[in-house]
């Protein structure tokens, strides 16, 4: 007898606001779930894009030496003027 088809007669039944909240739950949950399945499983259609490309011939380059580049001169550092460190004060905590 531990197969029923149907409840015992003295099991209590679930209010009725509570099965309607529970289809809302449920059908809200499945709505989710196929949105998100939707959205991780479809791939959009690949479009196709048509790029205009010129091809033109290269030109033959005329044999021109780079010019030379003249050297730097730097000017010279400035001087450091020379200072006294400054005077070191230890205050001890009491």
């Amino acid at each position: 007898m531990l197969l029923r088809s149907s409840p015992p007669v003295n099991m209590p039944r679930m209010r009725r606001k509570w099965r309607v909240k529970a289809m809302i739950l449920l059908a809200l949950a499945a709505a989710y779930g196929s949105i998100m399945w939707y959205m991780t499983h479809y791939k959009p259609p690949m479009e196709k894009v048509v790029i205009p490309v010129e091809v033109v011939p290269q030109k033959p380059k005329a044999d021109t030496a780079p010019l030379p580049v003249p050297p730097i001169e730097l000017a010279p550092a400035p001087q450091v003027p020379d200072m006294a460190p400054p005077q070191l004060v230890i205050k001890k905590r009491h």
